[in-house]
């Protein structure tokens, strides 16, 4: 009876032995199949998202342009200065004036030689008229004259005597010539007028765009005055890595704390030039302009009044019903009650439009969210599920065989834990959720937890001796 007891110790311990022997064998050969299966506890499918790489930065608001006026020395000297810094121009306001002396003496000189050119060709115009009449009356009378010679007395200013010999004919070509002379003078003198009245239109330095008259140079220091443009933009700055993913057109939301308002915009130019700095040891710096959308800050100004209106409306109805139990219980004090009550509700109007009116002003600091880069509607795939190899990317992926093995992916967009996959999986895939969970030399079978609450008795009773034989020996070896 001892012996067999005895014997019995050492068969157990055999089949104990011998179990954990076999696998052993099993796991440590190269091509053994029990090798390659692998318990996946935690696992996860592909699912389709949005993916979009945001860019945080700070910026400052600053005039869209800045348009400087000079000062043109040949033109004379200053005359007045018709606008003061901070002023608010159109298109065409007047900004300054040079001095016209000059050009009034010279343009009064003109008009006196045009005068005086005038008067000869009026006095030319006479003595042709006067030359034409004594020509007519010569030939008339050469006609009937007698025999005796009698001599014509004509009231005339020319030499008669010349006229007699037959002259007539050249005096008014000359005349006519002198004329002519004197009308090319006179056309002359004329554009000179032209010419100094457009100077004295000139005189008058008009703005040629929209804005704000910000610095003026009364010691005629160039630019004599600038003027920047009612339109904003934001100025940020970025380091050389962020400024290769800015590009025009990017969408931006901006966020200013004094106005306590949020604005959207777009990246209207990147200047890929460095910023200068004063400490030349320091990385350079770049920048890029982002235009704000004007109906992007119409909607923001219309939001946070709603909001305000709303919290008015709340406030006014809470006094109003205080009204009307302060009436009720004394109708001495309605009118006191009342006044108070208007009162009150001036002063929180007042203080919701101090609010609200505050303006975009030019240096005011904003938050910048720059969307460099955006994937919608893709595969997404989590940074803890995969591993890096080389420039490669890798996941485990559990496929429809029960096979579990490395497969290669292609990221696209990258943002804070979420990655687009442009190659490699598909929506719905499976995958093992963390990557450092398992760790595979080739494909390998896998099983996953049974979930219990499923198992079912009918389906365990429904299976045959042999199925129970089978899924025990499979839970012992593998």
């Amino acid at each position: 009876m001892r012996n067999l007891k005895k014997w019995s110790k050492y068969l157990i311990a055999a089949v104990v032995v011998i179990f954990v022997g076999s696998n052993l064998f099993l796991l440590l050969k190269e091509d053994s199949k029990a090798a390659r299966t692998v318990n996946i506890s935690d696992w996860t499918s592909i699912d389709k998202g949005n993916v979009k790489k945001i860019l945080h930065t700070n910026g400052v608001t600053e005039p869209e342009t800045e348009t400087h006026v000079y000062f043109d020395n040949q033109k004379g000297s200053l005359g007045t200065i018709l606008v003061k810094e901070g002023d608010v121009v159109t298109t065409g306001t007047p900004l300054f004036s040079y001095d016209s002396q000059k050009l009034e003496e010279s343009k009064s000189d003109l008009e006196d030689e045009a005068k005086r050119l005038q008067g000869e060709m009026d006095s030319v115009d006479q003595e042709i008229s006067q030359l034409q009449q004594i020509d007519t009356s010569a030939t008339s009378d050469a006609t009937s004259a007698k025999s005796d010679n009698k001599k014509v007395n004509l009231d005339v200013n020319v030499n008669v005597s010349s006229i007699v010999e037959g002259n007539v004919q050249e005096k008014i070509a000359e005349a006519e010539a002198e004329k002519g002379k004197l009308e090319a003078a006179l056309t002359a003198n004329e554009s000179k007028i032209a010419r100094v009245d457009k100077q004295l239109a000139d005189l008058n330095v008009v703005s040629s765009v929209d804005g704000q008259v910000v610095n003026i140079n009364s010691d005629l220091k160039d630019p004599m005055m600038t003027i920047a443009s009612t339109n904003s933009v934001v100025k940020a700055i970025v380091s050389a890595k962020q400024v290769q993913e800015v590009m025009n057109g990017q969408q931006v939301k901006l966020y200013s704390k004094f106005t306590d308002q949020t604005y959207k915009g777009t990246v209207s130019q990147v200047i890929t030039y460095p910023n200068k700095d004063a400490k030349k040891k320091k990385e350079p710096t770049y920048s890029f302009l982002v235009k704000l959308n004007e109906e992007a800050v119409k909607e923001a100004g219309a939001e946070k009044k709603e909001k305000n209106g709303k919290t008015d409306n709340l406030s006014t109805d809470g006094m109003q019903d205080g009204q009307s139990a302060d009436v009720n219980k004394a109708a001495d004090g309605q009118t006191q009650v009342g006044q108070t009550a208007d009162a009150q509700n001036q002063d929180s109007q007042m203080s919701t439009t101090i609010k609200e009116d505050k303006p975009l002003l030019v240096g005011t600091n904003m938050k910048l969210q720059v969307t460099v880069d955006e994937a919608t509607g893709v595969p997404i795939i989590s940074s803890k599920s995969m591993w890096k190899s080389g420039k490669k990317h890798y996941v485990y992926q559990l496929t429809s065989n029960g096979i579990v093995q490395k497969q290669a992916i292609t990221l696209g967009v990258a943002y804070k834990g979420e990655n687009q996959v442009v190659k490699g999986l598909q929506v719905n895939d499976a995958i093992v959720s963390d990557q450092d969970a398992i760790s595979l030399a080739s494909a390998s079978n896998f099983i996953t937890p049974i979930k219990t609450a499923v198992v079912q008795k009918k389906e365990i009773k429904s299976l045959s001796k042999k199925q129970h034989a089978k899924y025990i020996m499979m839970g012992l070896f593998e």
